[in-house]
């Protein structure tokens, strides 16, 4: 099922940019989470993060977020801090089980409802991993905006008056 009312709103939102194969998504999850740890932050959660390009050659651009306590942080140069981060406008769609198989599934569902609807993708696929080791869930959402309708045009008549 489609949630077509949802978003992401989160505060203290440190994040991070990586290219990487997407065989080394665990590794990469990893290390993002250690450097966290590095800089002394305390976690909130969830973690979170999106799929900035179509994935070709099987190489992943992505941005990795993850609330913190802290409402402000010294990082690195690698790291973004974000007071605020707010997406409205979202779809969504909840993978409980199968997560590999699933993900493609519900992208296709998520994209084709874009379609059908006639509605603009606005943003680029984002994961919100959820749950706990003894029901783990993902969230896959992608941002939308409605198409603009055209404007009518002036008629001959109206010029003239």
């Amino acid at each position: 099922m489609i949630n077509s009312n949802d978003a992401i709103r989160y505060t203290n939102v440190v994040s991070r940019k990586y290219r990487f194969h997407y065989r080394e998504m665990k590794e990469v999850i990893a290390d993002f989470l250690q450097e966290i740890d590095r800089q002394k932050a305390t976690v909130k959660g969830p973690l979170f993060y999106s799929i900035n390009n179509v994935p070709t050659e099987e190489w992943i651009n992505g941005e990795f977020f993850m609330p913190i306590e802290e409402d402000e942080l010294l990082l690195t140069e690698q790291f973004s801090f974000h007071s605020y981060f707010s997406i409205e406008s979202m779809l969504s769609h909840c993978i409980f089980t199968h997560f590999e198989a699933l993900t493609e599934v519900s992208y296709r569902m998520l994209l084709d409802f874009i379609e059908h609807q006639q509605l603009i993708q606005t943003t680029p696929i984002f994961h919100i991993l959820s749950g706990d080791r003894s029901l783990a869930y993902v969230y896959i959402k992608i941002g939308y905006a409605e198409r603009r309708k055209p404007e009518p045009e002036e008629s001959e008549h109206d010029r003239s008056s």
